[in-house]
């Protein structure tokens, strides 16, 4: 019998409360690395499991957070997208649709944050993802 290959299943939805409960875990750019150790396992492979999620979805699950919950996010996603093999998100790293939303409504995050985000990782599409969209 041969196996067909069956593309996985697109996340159209993302819980806006499981996304809260991961900001909640971070406590600022000092401690990021500390704080992403809490993680549960359970958590990352959900993360992972995101990889492909549509930026709708993303920003659909944020709708109701706050700057600092949001800015939170990018630290985690920015950061343990460094540290966790799965978490490969490259141009639809979270960050980029969460910083390009804020920046939209004019509540762009402060220069030296972003700077900071860019040290923090190798994917060359943070902070605003591919120059030509």
């Amino acid at each position: 019998m041969v196996d067909t290959w069956q593309p996985s299943e697109q996340i159209t939805s993302i819980s806006a409360k499981k996304l809260l409960g991961l900001a909640s875990l971070i406590n600022g750019k000092n401690t990021i690395e500390d704080d992403i150790k809490h993680l549960e396992s359970a958590d990352i492979e959900l993360i992972s499991s995101y990889l492909n999620a549509p930026q709708s979805a993303w920003l659909k699950a944020i709708e109701e957070f706050t700057d600092t919950q949001i800015l939170d996010l990018c630290m985690l996603f920015t950061v343990g997208e460094m540290k966790f093999p799965t978490w490969t998100f490259g141009s639809k790293n979270p960050t980029i649709y969460f910083l390009r939303h804020l920046k939209a409504e004019n509540r762009a995050a402060e220069k030296d944050f972003v700077r900071w985000l860019k040290k923090q990782t190798d994917n060359r599409y943070i902070p605003y993802g591919p120059a030509l969209i």
